[in-house]
């Protein structure tokens, strides 16, 4: 099997997509998200300073756009690419969201499904988003090689039972969960749906750890071991049944 080939579009930063988007949503926005009221008014004026220099934006009225960017509602003209890229990224009827934490890495990794098309968004802590575009039926493979250690291992154990109104971990599940190189949350979010059930998976070449959460639920979470194989065998279905009810909403 070929690995998936994805399509770099576009790179643009926390306080440029706030002027071309607006602010909210689900993604987030590491480097933008510290600044106050008086620092955030600059950084949008700076941003949209950079992007009529870039040619990105190019409004018909610059001193009256000028005085409302960020603002709901404000129609500017953006070139056609990043158009495209602001467009798709509103129109998604379903994200593949994930926040990954490695030893000396942090990084979000978000995947925009679009009918027949996905928009993948990768976000440092720099508040740099990087975007490519990618076909649908990619997506399974592409998630599995996002969210799982490329070294992962098969876990072993019993299950054990982690208790949430602790604020420590068991030694036990700590220990195994430390050893993890790469720790990936993962939730798929459907437009309207906020109640999506959150999977932390712990992976590295020492095991593969699943911690599963149900908002409201009040279940227990529990910190189940399982093989490399099977962890990406249960992400591919998943995503597949994405894809699936995606294109099953087009027609």
């Amino acid at each position: 099997m070929t690995d998936p080939t994805t399509v770099p579009v576009a790179v643009l930063t926390d306080e440029e997509l706030a002027v071309l988007a607006g602010d909210g949503g689900l993604v987030v926005t590491p480097f933008a998200a510290g600044f106050d009221d008086a620092e955030r008014e600059i950084a949008l004026r700076t941003a949209y300073r950079g992007l009529v220099a870039r040619g990105i934006v190019d409004p018909p009225t610059p001193q009256a756009r000028v005085d409302a960017i960020g603002e709901p509602g404000v129609e500017l003209q953006v070139r056609q690419d990043v158009l495209s890229v602001v467009t798709l990224r509103a129109a998604a009827s379903a994200v593949v969201a994930v926040a990954r934490t490695s030893v000396a890495h942090q990084d979000f990794w978000y995947a925009h499904v679009v009918e027949e098309v996905v928009l993948l968004e990768e976000v440092g802590t720099d508040g740099m988003h990087r975007f490519a575009l990618a076909t649908a039926d990619q997506l399974p493979a592409l998630v599995v090689g996002a969210v799982l250690h490329p070294e992962t291992g098969d876990g072993s154990g019993d299950p054990i039972e982690l208790d949430p109104g602790a604020t420590e971990p068991p030694l036990e599940i700590a220990e195994r969960l430390g050893t993890a190189l790469l720790r990936s949350d993962v939730v798929i979010r459907w437009a309207g749906d906020d109640h999506a059930p959150l999977l932390g998976l712990f992976t590295g070449p020492s095991g593969a750890w699943v911690v599963e959460a149900h908002e409201g639920s009040g279940d227990a979470l529990v910190a189940t071991p399982t093989t490399a194989e099977a962890l990406a065998s249960r992400l591919r279905g998943e995503v597949s049944l994405v894809v699936a009810r995606a294109a099953q909403a087009v027609r």
